[in-house]
């Protein structure tokens, strides 16, 4: 069993924290990182499930790094106070290709908790933010959704983030736009769960990379991020070029980790496929 990159101490993670912890400077030399982190089969506390609606972020990810992410809403992250850790987290997730006619502007989803009473309640608050915003679940062929991911399949995907969409202008209003059978598909996904200090935040945040080159941006879609594993703490970094880096290196190891059978297996969850309003 490889473990995940502890080389450096991580602050404690809190989806209510107040105050930006100091992150220490990551090494020049990031040869040595691990390629596999976590054990052969995923561990308590995972795995940990976060559902909410994509909302606008700073537009740092593609504007200034050239790697797009999804922003989920704060009412979403409760579930992160289970985690214990900021930094890069691997896993999961789904884009659900909710739409209706005309496209709305979704409203924020409350946060889903592993437990079973919070997942009722979830369920019941998000049936009802349906009906009252007219959103519609329209159904993915099924030949997309009984085809998830092999192991190989994961191992074989490339090994690098994805482009942001071409037709999308990250200061453009966010309206919903119609997604692709593909683009609805389970991917593959890391997380920055903090502050990200090299951009000085000033509340902690959960950003998501799809390992997935989506046609379309998917701002107002509600997604599913089924969270796995741990990567690394978070880091400063002396450069842009040195944080672009070690995200590439991030995408490798959760590729490489995804992978194993225990892992792969987690891509037919019913929270990911059907989302937690049609989870028993």
């Amino acid at each position: 069993m490889t473990q995940g990159d502890s080389s450096n101490s991580a602050p404690e993670a809190s989806a209510t924290g107040s105050a930006a912890p100091t992150a220490p400077m990551a090494p020049l030399s990031r040869e040595n990182r691990p390629e596999i982190v976590g054990a052969d089969v995923p561990e308590a506390p995972y795995p940990i499930e976060l559902f909410g609606t994509v909302t606008k972020g700073f537009g740092r990810g593609a504007r200034f790094l050239g790697i797009p992410t999804a922003n989920l809403p704060d009412s979403s992250l409760g579930p992160l106070n289970d985690l214990g850790l900021t930094g890069i987290y691997y896993g999961f997730a789904r884009v659900h290709p909710t739409f209706s006619t005309p496209l709305p502007t979704a409203a924020p989803t409350p946060a889903l908790t592993p437990s079973p009473s919070s997942t009722r309640l979830v369920e019941q608050a998000t049936a009802g933010a349906a009906a009252e915003h007219g959103h519609h679940h329209p159904a993915i062929p099924k030949s997309v959704l009984k085809q998830p991911l092999t192991s190989e399949q994961i191992a074989q995907l490339p090994p690098q983030t994805a482009p942001y969409p071409p037709d999308s202008v990250p200061d453009t209003p966010t309206v919903p736009k119609r997604l692709a059978d593909e683009d609805g598909k389970v991917w593959p996904m890391v997380m920055s769960v903090g502050w990200n200090p090299y951009f000085k935040n000033e509340k902690i945040t959960a950003e998501v990379h799809i390992m997935h080159p989506f046609a379309h941006d998917f701002y107002g879609h509600e997604i599913s991020v089924l969270i796995l594993g741990y990567i690394r703490p978070e880091l400063d970094y002396v450069s842009k070029e040195a944080l672009i880096q070690d995200i590439q290196t991030d995408v490798k190891v959760a590729l490489n980790s995804l992978s194993r059978p225990a892992y792969a297996s987690q891509a037919t969850s019913t929270f990911l496929t059907q989302g937690p309003s049609r989870t028993a």
